[in-house]
Order: structure tokens, then sequence, then C-alpha cells
């Protein structure tokens, strides 16, 4: 099963992405997928 994510490490990816930073820097910079970026992005609303 794989490891659950930090809060922390959730809310830097969203607002760097909020922020107006292109969605697949952001994956790449906290190693995560554009799945789960647009997922937590999904839960925000």
């Amino acid at each position: 099963m794989p490891a659950s994510y930090s809060y922390d490490l959730r809310q830097k990816a969203i607002k760097a992405i909020k922020r107006g930073h292109k969605k697949i820097p952001v994956c790449c910079l906290f190693k995560i997928s554009r799945n789960t970026s647009d997922l937590w992005l999904k839960i925000e609303k």
C-alpha cells in the first residue's frame, strides 16, 4: 500500500498551483503525480 502524503506537502503544492505555477513543474518539484494534484485541487473546491 502506498504511503500517504503529509498535509503540509498537500498545502504547499496546492498553494503553488493557485499562485500561477504550472502543474507539471509543481508535480515534479514535490514528486507527486498530475492525477494526485488534480484530486487535491478538486477536494479543495
